[in-house]
């Protein structure tokens, strides 16, 4: 059995605390995925074998009626470890790697060779039901990539990507925080209570209110680090990065502009008391960020 970097079990488990939770986003904002995920009740394992940082989650669908009955309403959620039943016997659609580099293959693999780890999972999970409705859900997750760019002409996409990759970037930030990543626990260790908001203004379409606002925030506080979808409304941010929509934020995320040209060009504006600390926390968003995509994006 293969031993994994240091670095490689911190991305796998980043992908895994932060990543793949956004796909609720799809799950319940698009159509087509409402519709073939409506009568599924099933859950899917990923496991990835280590000598000493073997890594474990799995995800749990049900249906409306299911969720009320078991669940506390909740239809979809991220959970650690392999799944032991506590939702009862349902089918396990399960995604299990020899390694954790073959894990983080198929999740950012640089080359289509890198994908052909996922191969083994298929055949074995093929015929089940809900198993292609999932590959289809988790290949949303390429909407983050920075080579993704829909333009106006495609809000749905826009938004899409936007939400995805602010939910995502401020749960892996915390979750790399809690795990000891060290510039992250370096950078929140003196700092007092703040929160780090990003608001994203409404999509407008001719005229008329497509995708409401919505937020995202990274609150920390002498070391510790709490991530919150929406607009947190206790106190006030920090610092408030405020896009007027999400092609503004497309335009940083893609790499279109650098952070302080972004604000130069209007796609942010930067507000808060701690403006000065706006291109810190940038840094280590893009720091953190960089862990999760291939490394054929990063600029040498």
């Amino acid at each position: 059995m293969s031993k994994a970097s240091q670095q490689d079990v911190l991305v796998a488990k980043l992908f895994l605390k932060a990543a793949f939770p956004v796909m609720r986003i799809p799950l319940e904002e698009n159509p087509k995925y409402v519709k073939q995920f409506k009568n599924l009740n099933m859950v899917v394992e990923f496991k990835a074998n280590d000598e000493e940082n073997p890594l474990a989650a799995h995800m749990v669908f049900l249906t409306e009626e299911k969720a009320n009955e078991i669940a506390e309403g909740r239809r979809f959620k991220v959970y650690e470890g392999i799944y032991e039943g506590s939702f009862g016997e349902l089918p396990v659609i399960k995604m299990h790697f020899k390694n954790i580099k073959g894990l983080l293959g198929v999740l950012k693999g640089n080359t289509p060779l890198d994908m052909l780890g996922i191969i083994p999972s298929v055949f074995k999970n093929i015929f089940k039901k809900g198993f292609f409705a999932f590959l289809f859900l988790m290949l949303e997750l390429m909407k983050m990539m920075p080579d993704f760019v829909p333009g106006t002409d495609r809000p749905e996409d826009q938004y899409m990507k936007v939400k995805m990759s602010l939910y995502m970037i401020t749960a892996a930030m915390s979750q790399a925080n809690k795990l000891g990543y060290e510039p992250m626990a370096k950078w929140t260790a003196k700092q007092t209570d703040r929160i780090y908001q990003f608001r994203v203004g409404p999509t407008i379409v001719d005229g008329k209110e497509m995708f409401p606002e919505f937020g995202a925030y990274l609150r920390v506080k002498g070391g510790k680090s709490k991530a919150g979808r929406g607009i947190y409304e206790r106190k006030s941010p920090f610092v408030l990065l405020d896009f007027p929509n999400p092609d503004g934020c497309i335009a940083i995320l893609s790499g279109k502009y650098a952070f302080v040209e972004a604000v130069v060009q209007g796609c942010v504006q930067i507000i808060g008391a701690g403006d000065s600390y706006a291109v810190s926390f940038n840094d280590r968003m893009m720091d953190i960020q960089n862990m999760l995509i291939p490394s054929k994006f990063l600029k040498k």
